[in-house]
């Protein structure tokens, strides 16, 4: 925790001294605001949204298969401040995501199933000045294998909860009109945690050829864990995106990802995989 305090204090920097500790007279206090200051990082694998993928999936002594994933969650701002100088927000979120397979069985059929659960709830507290996003996060995932999974192939062992954590981070984003980069860091704070507790995050979206309501973009995600030994989890995105009054509705892209398995308790190794995903912004 003293390493994420002093990039905190680097961070806080980085906002120029603005961040005043009195209130200005013109700020506007609102409870449970309808918009968020702090972007949805939609490319985040543990970001609390409504989105689902179907991927190939390839992994070094196995062959190809078909991995699918959807994701049901939402972070809601519960308070916000805005003013002239800086603005500020106070948002909770939970979500779940699941994994399923599909396999091939000897008569020529195929079978779906459940292969993991994962969940998350997190609280966090962003503070924006012009073009500048600070957010200070703390969240805790849990990760379950599914029943059919279990059922498969024989494991009668029950998840002994090492992979389950909790996670303090901090982030900065840069805003240019709808596009952004940011860069974050994160360490666990649970006491007698099994994970290696650093991690580093990392990535941006561009959006352009705009005619609304409709526009392309590109996003990149990039997370180096010590989990991993600091191996990048590399994801990129190209696709479009449906707007309404300058607000994305509904994203649409095709994806690569290369890294280790960003749920569950299985130990895939490092996975590839390629296919189509889909956001929604419901809240």
């Amino acid at each position: 925790m003293r390493r994420l305090l002093l990039f905190t204090l680097f961070y806080l920097g980085l906002l120029n001294n603005s961040i005043a500790l009195t209130f200005n007279n013109d700020s506007t206090l609102t409870l449970f605001p309808r918009s968020r200051i702090f972007p949805v990082v939609f490319l985040d694998p543990l970001e609390c949204q409504i989105s689902g993928a179907t991927y190939i999936l390839a992994r070094k002594g196995s062959g190809e298969s078909m991995y699918n994933n959807v994701n049901f969650g939402f972070t809601k701002p519960i308070i916000k401040n805005q003013g002239e100088r800086f603005s500020w927000e106070m948002n909770f979120g939970a979500a779940t995501f699941t994994q399923f397979d599909l396999i091939r069985r000897n008569d020529g059929t195929y079978l779906a199933g459940l292969m993991n659960s994962d969940y998350k709830v997190s609280i966090d507290f962003s503070l924006s000045k012009d073009n500048n996003l600070l957010r200070l996060r703390l969240f805790h995932v849990s990760s379950h294998l599914g029943d059919d999974y279990m059922l498969r192939h024989n494991d009668t062992i029950p998840n002994d909860k090492s992979d389950n954590y909790e996670q303090a981070d901090i982030t900065y984003l840069r805003l240019k009109r709808d596009n952004y980069w940011f860069l974050g860091m994160g360490e666990i704070y649970t006491p007698f945690a099994f994970r290696e507790r650093l991690s580093f995050q990392g990535g941006g979206l561009l959006n352009f050829l705009k005619s609304n309501p409709v526009n392309l973009f590109t996003s990149l995600n990039i997370k180096l864990l010590a989990q991993n030994d600091f191996s990048p989890d590399f994801r990129a995105a190209f696709g479009f995106s449906v707007n309404r009054k300058s607000e994305s509705m509904v994203r649409i892209w095709m994806e690569y990802y290369s890294g280790k398995l960003p749920y569950s308790t299985l130990k895939y190794g490092r996975v590839n995989w390629l296919g189509l995903a889909m956001w929604i912004n419901l809240f």
